[in-house]
């Protein structure tokens, strides 16, 4: 295996392991070894970062969960240091969520791969891949570095480095348990107040929420026990933040929750922080909080509050919109109430409920993936707080265009989408639907805020997979968890049509089916014939355009999604003749296309494939 020897020297690369695990750390070893790498391990983080500077690696793979520092924290200060950055890092590790994954990321791992000995082969592969792509590492300079390092200094930089990440990490991670009280906005905002005054000592707070039919619902929190008059003089000053916010909601009513009781403390209050709370780019409410410490709420603690309240807001405007739906709820029962007896309309939903729960059915479904390309990069080059920030303003967006063509979210998976058309709800045009969406989400795409991520030089962009079949649909889990998905073949062709846009170099790519169900509506160009994946079949591959480049308003549409007419016609007749094998006639009909449009990728991709067919030709005679 080339890729084990240094091409200089002849020797044997060296790769470092953190692993804690003896058996798991034998059979890795032994695998990697048997390749020809050199190997040493380390049974943590801690001794692992001083093996760094010993062993001079060049990758590592570890763990996450290990004694002393875990992957996590051993990662992030390598990729820390001006020179050890340099080194790429494998997390290969048991934690497969998505959560898992994107803290990966976050920590800098250049891969992520789920530890299992039917990995081991891919793990391999990913080795082999990351040692050709990394190959400028000083290691003078590393075994430099380390000679001024003991392990006080260590200590030290993991420390200062870790704590505000750890911080808000630990931050996100309760918060997320608190979402499984998404039925009671009052224990929600309850637990909001609870980790408010774990992250600072607001004194008092409060919440102000826009809810429907013109409703103030306010939420306080004295823990500074402050007196009546004090809070009084708070609310009213949060009141006028919140109508300066929302200068178009006239509250008709107004509800208050008090957690805590005015107390008897009367120091006047001299620091006053007030935050909007946003979901989908649009403020809902208002966060204000103050303290009788001068200059109180710094920097520091407002990176905190920052990085809490972009987690939070999102799940508080969750439980006010399930608290809006079982008022709706409460109301329409009450109102069938008058024609139907209330036992037995709770009898008909009880029994819909349960044979929902239980049965599954299987129907036509379009399924949509759509992904951010790079997006590892981007993580590897943006905090925490900016990526949560972003994912949550890009969610918003891309589900609101897709909601909006009847479609239904399915799951989102790290940067990644999974969308669903005709099902729960049947649909009458689900491909048509489905394809509205796409292209409404690649024209959204510049609505995105992406000032505060550093993007690669491509740029910010998106690859959309769709494909329209028979899929299985129906609730899948056990008794206490459920999730209502679809299963099957159109699922997994659907996402492997999301990975190949990148290939071709084209948005928005739809198999044959969504073709077949769509051609008369939409605008279509023939892509390639692929073999799939695991199957003896072939698959016609479509690319999605919004309109030809002669059309009104076209101007108003992205590059990526307008066609020559011309340039189309001339590259059907090249693929037609392509496919006849009539490789040199076809070349001339795909450098007419180029005339038209020098930067068309598919027509360069077919006049090198002609020729390459013709050389070979040539070749055998």
């Amino acid at each position: 295996m080339a890729e084990a020897l240094h091409p200089e020297t002849g020797e044997p690369k060296r790769i470092l392991l953190f692993e804690d695990s003896d058996i798991f750390a034998d059979i890795l070893s032994e695998t990697l070894q048997e390749a020809g790498y050199c190997i040493s391990r380390a049974v943590n983080g801690f001794e692992g970062i001083k093996r760094v500077y010993q062993f001079l690696p060049h990758l590592i793979i570890t763990d996450v969960e290990m004694p002393l520092f875990k992957g996590y924290q051993a990662t992030r200060l390598l990729k820390s240091r001006r020179y050890t950055k340099a080194i790429p890092i494998i997390m290969f590790t048991s934690l497969s969520e998505t959560r898992d994954r994107f803290w990966g990321g976050q920590a800098g791992a250049d891969c992520y791969l789920e530890k299992s000995p039917d990995n081991f082969g891919e793990l391999k592969d990913r080795v082999a891949a990351l040692l050709r792509e990394f190959q400028d590492i000083d290691f003078g300079a590393i075994e430099k570095e380390g000679k001024r390092i003991n392990d006080d200094a260590l200590i030290e930089l993991v420390n200062n480095l870790l704590d505000t990440k750890l911080f808000q990490m630990t931050i996100i991670g309760r918060l997320a348990e608190l979402s499984s009280k998404l039925e009671s906005l009052e224990d929600i905002l309850k637990g909001v107040f609870e980790l408010l005054a774990y992250i600072c000592e607001a004194g008092i707070s409060s919440i102000m929420l826009k809810s429907a039919h013109n409703t103030l619902l306010s939420y306080t929190c004295n823990t500074g026990g402050y007196t009546a008059e004090i809070a009084e003089d708070f609310t009213a000053i949060t009141r006028a933040d919140f109508n300066a916010l929302f200068p178009d909601f006239k509250a008709i009513s107004r509800h208050t929750t008090d957690f805590y009781p005015a107390g008897d403390r009367e120091k006047r209050l001299e620091s006053y922080l007030s935050l909007p709370l946003t979901t989908g780019g649009e403020p809902f409410a208002t966060v204000n909080m103050a303290n009788s410490i001068k200059d109180y709420f710094s920097p520091v603690i407002g990176e905190h509050l920052s990085v809490f309240f972009a987690a939070a807001a999102p799940i508080i405007a969750n439980a006010l919109s399930l608290k809006r739906l079982a008022e709706l709820q409460a109301k329409t029962r009450a109102a069938f109430a008058r024609y139907v007896p209330i036992d037995v309309m709770d009898e008909i939903i009880d029994t819909a409920s349960s044979a929902s729960a239980s049965q599954s059915e299987t129907r036509n479904v379009v399924v949509l993936f759509s992904d951010i390309r790079n997006f590892t990069k981007i993580s590897e080059h943006s905090n925490a707080q900016d990526i949560v920030t972003f994912l949550n303003a890009y969610f918003a967006l891309m589900g609101n265009k897709i909601i909006a063509e009847g479609g239904n979210i399915d799951k989102f998976m790290g940067d990644a989408i999974m969308a669903l058309f005709g099902a729960p709800r049947t649909l009458s045009d689900a491909p048509g639907c489905a394809i509205r969406a796409a292209i409404n989400m690649m024209r959204a795409l510049s609505q995105v805020d992406t000032s505060h991520i550093r993007l690669p030089e491509s740029g910010f962009a998106v690859g959309i997979g769709i494909n329209y079949g028979e899929c299985v649909v129906g609730n899948i889990g056990f008794q206490n968890k459920q999730d209502y998905t679809v299963i099957g073949d159109t699922v997994n062709l659907a996402s492997r049509l999301e990975g190949v846009t990148k290939e071709y170099r084209h948005p928005i790519i739809v198999s044959e089916t969504m073709y077949e169900a769509s051609k008369g509506q939409s605008i279509f160009r023939k892509i390639d014939r692929v073999q799939v994946k695991g199957k003896d079949t072939f698959v016609d591959l479509y690319g999605v355009y919004a309109a030809y480049t002669d059309e009104p308003h076209a101007e108003d549409i992205p590059q990526s999604l307008l066609l020559n007419r011309e340039l189309l016609d001339q590259y059907n007749k090249g693929l037609k003749l392509y496919a006849m094998e009539e490789w040199e006639t076809a070349k001339q009909y795909f450098s007419r296309a180029l005339l038209i449009d020098e930067h068309d990728y598919l027509s360069h991709l077919y006049l090198d494939r002609s020729a390459s067919h013709l050389t070979a030709l040539d070749a055998s005679r």
